[in-house]
């Protein structure tokens, strides 16, 4: 499953990279970019790819950990931009402080790290990372936004998501000894 989840962001990356042209915008205009498509994408498809393992792994208490972690998220960054009005820099009105896309993107991505170690979290943190860039990139938010939104997503993970824990114990036994193996994951 997590190998497949690994392969599935990946895929998911490189197509909407290479075929963002035929993405249209929203008021039905003119192609958007490729940069600011993949975070759109991803903003969505990291919290999904999230729930969704909660799911094939049948894990209803990372479920319920899931959603306190990202609604909280949400609600203070929907907060916080009705409250301080900051202007983006494309001059936009008014919704720029924290980036919602960053928060999304981070709290799935942050779940998948805690619940499943490092070895999904990397890459998973990296592909939020991209969105942070994507919408500095496409002049929707300044720096100091992305990374609000994103330690805002972090933060929400921190307090309601269990810590991942991979450890397993073995026995073999050789010729001569019997031997114990403890392993830990990362």
């Amino acid at each position: 499953m997590k190998n497949l989840y690994t392969r599935f962001l990946f895929l998911l990356f490189i197509n909407v990279f290479l075929y963002g042209n035929y993405f249209e915008d929203m008021s039905g205009g003119a192609s958007v970019d490729k940069v600011e498509t993949v975070g759109d994408v991803l903003q969505v498809a990291l919290p999904v790819a999230a729930l969704g393992s909660t799911y094939i792994l049948d894990d209803k208490e990372g479920r319920v950990e899931f959603w306190k972690s990202y609604i909280s998220s949400i609600s203070l960054t929907y907060l916080l931009k009705y409250t301080i009005e900051k202007t983006r820099p494309n001059g936009d009105c008014c919704e720029s402080f924290p980036s919602g896309h960053t928060t999304a993107a981070f709290s799935g991505a942050m779940f998948i790290q805690k619940k499943y170690g490092l070895k999904y979290g990397i890459p998973s943190l990296v592909l939020a990372s991209f969105v942070g860039y994507s919408r500095v990139y496409a002049d929707k938010h300044y720096w100091e936004d992305v990374m609000v939104g994103a330690s805002i997503g972090i933060i929400g993970n921190i307090l309601f998501t269990n810590k991942y824990n991979n450890s397993n114990m073995s026995f073999y036994k050789d010729r001569d000894n019997i031997h114990l193996t403890l392993g830990i994951g990362f």
